[in-house]
């Protein structure tokens, strides 16, 4: 079967279950981020388990549920939790998400995560709003994984995080007080957290963030012509600059920290993008 039979039979099992819900809007939840979504109403959720061909999130703190409805007047689509190149699925199947995305009628994704901060200015409880992304993983889930239906195989990047999105966030961050600034997401394969040397290698490269995941799903989305919005939230400093020594159980409890904040940024944005 090929990827874009398998995302057709997602999709017609998905529109089956909403009514043909046409999302134009998708959140993807990072780490502990799950209970930061908006109200909505005219709620649907569907777990992972039960659409035919999607993948299944392993990792604590993804949920796992597609949930559909509308938030003041935008037609919203979340995935609660996402799916990692760490987890052990091919690179090519990261694409079956957010090409399910693009064909239920997505045109713009907010795509959040949990990552590390290299930026001193930067400090827990901070968004990293991005602005670009160094793809350190060594892969891609567009090789060998092109089908027309989806976009070019050669596409632009030049911006792959969208300039009117990323102003309407840096506002709505501002009038929240929330600690914002724009900064470039390096991409590593995990699960591993990364070695001091690493991380000092990111920062001369240009790095303002570290994380495990994003780069795959805005790659795709971007072929798909679909508009990103990047928001990386920080749970912890670097190895090196971290003072103590990192964990996911790290990561779970301050991303439960900043839950809140996210909801609010959240709730100011959407409505005007």
């Amino acid at each position: 079967m090929t990827q874009l039979q398998q995302v057709k039979k997602a999709v017609a099992y998905i529109n089956k279950k909403t009514k043909n819900f046409k999302p134009e809007i998708a959140i993807i939840t990072g780490s502990g981020l799950a209970g930061s979504i908006p109200p909505l109403e005219k709620k649907i959720t569907i777990s992972y388990a039960d659409i035919p061909g999607f993948l299944r999130s392993t990792v604590p703190g993804h949920t796992g549920n597609l949930i559909f409805g509308t938030f003041k007047g935008k037609k919203i689509m979340v995935m609660q939790g996402r799916f990692h190149y760490y987890e052990g699925h091919p690179m090519k199947d990261l694409a079956i998400s957010i090409r399910t995305m693009f064909m239920l009628g997505v045109e713009k994704l907010v795509v959040s995560a949990a990552v590390g901060s290299l930026d001193m200015k930067l400090k827990p409880g901070s968004v990293c709003v991005l602005n670009d992304h160094i793809n350190f993983m060594a892969n891609n889930p567009l090789i060998g994984n092109h089908e027309k239906e989806f976009g070019p195989m050669f596409f632009d990047l030049s911006e792959a995080y969208d300039k009117k999105l990323r102003k309407a966030t840096m506002d709505a961050a501002k009038k929240l007080k929330i600690s914002a600034k724009e900064g470039c997401y390096f991409a590593v394969t995990g699960p591993n957290f990364e070695t001091p040397s690493e991380i000092k290698a990111f920062k001369k490269l240009g790095a303002t963030v570290v994380g495990m995941s994003v780069v795959p799903e805005v790659l795709v989305a971007r072929q798909c012509g679909i508009r990103v919005l990047g928001l990386a939230w920080v749970t912890n400093m670097g190895c090196g600059i971290a003072k103590t020594p990192l964990s996911h159980e790290q990561t779970i409890s301050e991303s439960k920290k900043i839950e809140g904040k996210f909801k609010d940024l959240l709730e100011t944005v959407l409505p005007k993008i």
